[in-house]
């Protein structure tokens, strides 16, 4: 096993804001490239006022983490200037502003690329960087609505649903990186020697992940709609209340582990539902068979049943649930990290698991700034007379 990581050398500016930008960095920054967090002076990321403790933002420490904070108002002529230098030794920057902001500063694809050939620039936006939408304001819950992601998230008889996780920034934030790891391959290891640009709009990736809605409409004529819990090819599954109170989730998608979860509740010899093309048939008389099973059960009980038989199943978790989980323990998904505001504090660990290059969280997100000195005094060679100047007018 190798002590560093797979980006070790690779060097990331990330001006990215809020969470799509900041995602593809940090990924990056958890295999070990060493990326910059360029934020405006005095308020910082937005991130920083999020789930506050003691007016320290909780989402900030686990978003940044990895990562240096530097302050740089790019507005300023002599904070463009030193981004441009910064940019010169960088091999990424990562951006998520509406198309034509970079432009407007001067620091567009065309600038930058003249500054250093070989850098690639990651640019995530709402829409993407060209056609009739891309001037157009997005958020993640924006894409998705506009990827067809809602239209199919909820119950057949209630309206589309969002998720309450960031999953338009995060989906898209993931793919960027791929984009960005594709890139640097092409550049390095294929002799491209050159940078590119890399583009995705947040509905994309999730555009891209709807599986076969597209295909379906296309040569069936017809939109798939809402199915909640249930999966409209597949009968084996769902997600049902348990007598205690809590909820169980089982998806059985091949006729062996349909017969292992029929067996965990006691129904294999049940006619109607021995196959899937009868349970297909009888779907809901399957439903309510498997509510009044799982009513009648706790939630301990129904694992029970699955597990014996080895049926894929599992109780709903929260993070309560997980945080002490053995098997999330064993697998490193929740890890503690020593930080200077706040002490010890827990978050999640590193995807994926590398054998030979393994990822490693060194630290949480930083003070505001707290890499200045150390940015822009060894990496630009500004001295702290210069550094102080450029604080007291602002520019950092």
């Amino acid at each position: 096993m190798l002590t560093e990581g797979v980006f070790d050398g690779i060097r990331v500016l990330d001006i990215g804001h809020v969470v799509a930008g900041p995602f593809v960095a940090s990924v990056m920054a958890d295999f070990g490239a060493d990326v910059i967090k360029i934020e405006p002076p005095v308020r910082g990321d937005p991130l920083r006022w999020l789930y506050p403790k003691d007016d320290v933002g909780l989402f900030y420490k686990m978003q940044a983490r990895n990562k240096k904070s530097v302050t740089l108002d790019l507005k300023h002529p002599e904070g463009r200037a030193i981004f441009e230098r910064l940019a010169a030794q960088s091999d990424v920057v990562v951006e998520n502003f509406r198309p034509g902001v970079m432009e407007r500063l001067g620091l567009g694809w065309e600038e930058l690329s003249k500054i250093n050939e070989r850098l690639i620039m990651c640019r995530l936006s709402g829409f993407g960087q060209t056609g009739p939408y891309a001037g157009r304001r997005a958020y993640g819950r924006i894409g998705e609505a506009f990827a067809g992601f809602a239209h199919i998230t909820g119950e057949p008889d209630g309206p589309p649903t969002h998720s309450q996780m960031s999953v338009g920034d995060t989906v898209a934030g993931t793919w960027a990186a791929m984009g960005v790891m594709m890139a640097l391959y092409w550049r390095d290891a294929r002799g491209g020697g050159l940078g590119q640009v890399v583009d995705i709009g947040l509905y994309e990736g999730l555009f891209r992940q709807i599986e076969q809605q597209v295909v379906v409409l296309d040569q069936l004529g017809r939109v798939l709609e809402r199915s909640g819990s249930n999966h409209r090819n597949v009968p084996f599954t769902g997600l049902f209340r348990t007598r205690d109170g809590g909820h169980y989730s089982f998806s059985a998608v091949t006729e062996r582990s349909a017969l292992d979860a029929l067996r965990a509740m006691d129904m294999a010899e049940d006619e109607r539902f021995n196959s899937f093309e009868r349970c297909m048939q009888h779907r809901d008389e399957f439903a309510a068979a498997v509510k009044a099973w799982m009513a009648a059960r706790t939630l301990a009980e129904v694992d029970a049943a699955f597990q014996a038989r080895g049926a894929p199943g599992t109780p709903v978790k929260s993070a309560a649930d997980l945080i002490d989980d053995p098997h999330i323990l064993a697998r490193e998904m929740v890890i503690t990290v020593e930080d200077k505001e706040l002490g010890p504090l827990r978050m999640q660990g590193i995807v994926p698991k590398l054998s030979r290059t393994p990822g490693a969280v060194r630290h949480a997100g930083q003070l505001l700034g707290e890499s200045n000195a150390l940015v822009y005094g060894e990496l630009l060679g500004m001295s702290p007379e210069e550094l102080d100047d450029l604080q007291a007018r602002g520019v950092i």
